[in-house]
């Protein structure tokens, strides 16, 4: 069994490589839709034949999926929806990621200012956008040093690719899923950041709905724990590893 990691928006497979050597299982990191060199056009309906590709290209037959952010959204997607699924999930890992919205006009707000932003991506300098997007709240905790390395990687991203990667799987198109994540018997854990507003209010409606899920808070954080504290990171993924090996 391995452990496939799905970075998030505009992630990069190789900011998840730090732990690959430090876990008690294989790991494997997907690259997300519309990085690099691929124009593939994902959406919530096909991600699941799209996720379930790329396994089968890393010879995956049975799995824990760790999903950050938008790649917790794809994660969940496939757990929560995919028919006669090929691949085996035995446990699911989330970090800071949304569930879908379950109120109509919070979704619509949503998908308006991913809108706006894809907007921005397809025509504006991709420096100057990865800038705005790092100055948002959801990364305030992140130091200037390390706003500057994320924004130095991502802005080699194809802006047009990053529009309508954030328009296809955004949290506005995203089924809501707390009734079938209520019913999983696969363990779950959730990961959030204490600092993180938005995600620990969505970790408590969790815990309260889905009896086979874990919350961690991680003190200190944000919307990004893996770069924040790798270390713990990696301390709670082998430990929750541990109970499936």
């Amino acid at each position: 069994m391995q452990i496939v990691f799905i970075p998030g928006f505009m992630g990069n497979p190789h900011e998840f490589l730090t732990f690959a050597d430090k876990l008690p299982a294989g790991a494997q990191i997907i690259t997300p839709p519309g990085f690099g060199c691929s124009d593939a056009e994902v959406t919530f309906e096909n991600v699941n034949d799209w996720l379930e590709e790329q396994l089968i290209g890393l010879k995956i037959k049975e799995c824990v999926l760790y999903g950050y952010s938008m790649g917790g959204r794809i994660a969940t997607h496939y757990v929560c929806t995919a028919q006669r699924p090929k691949i085996k999930v035995k446990g699911l890992i989330l970090e800071s990621s949304g569930i879908g919205i379950g109120d109509k006009e919070k979704r619509k707000e949503r998908y308006k200012a991913d809108k706006v932003w894809a907007e921005r991506f397809s025509s504006e300098p991709m420096k100057e956008v990865v800038t705005d997007w790092y100055n948002q709240t959801v990364f305030a905790d992140l130091t200037d040093e390390e706003k500057e390395k994320l924004i130095s990687i991502r802005s080699l991203n194809n802006g047009p690719r990053m529009a309508r990667t954030l328009l296809s799987l955004s949290s506005g198109k995203m089924p809501y899923l707390l009734t079938q994540l209520a019913t999983l018997t696969i363990p779950v854990l959730y990961m959030h950041g204490s600092a993180d507003e938005k995600y620990t209010a969505l970790a408590g409606k969790l815990s309260d709905a889905c009896p086979a899920l874990t919350v961690k808070a991680i003190e200190g954080c944000g919307h990004n724990l893996h770069l924040r504290k790798p270390e713990i990171i990696t301390e709670e993924i082998t430990s929750f590893l541990d109970k499936l090996l």
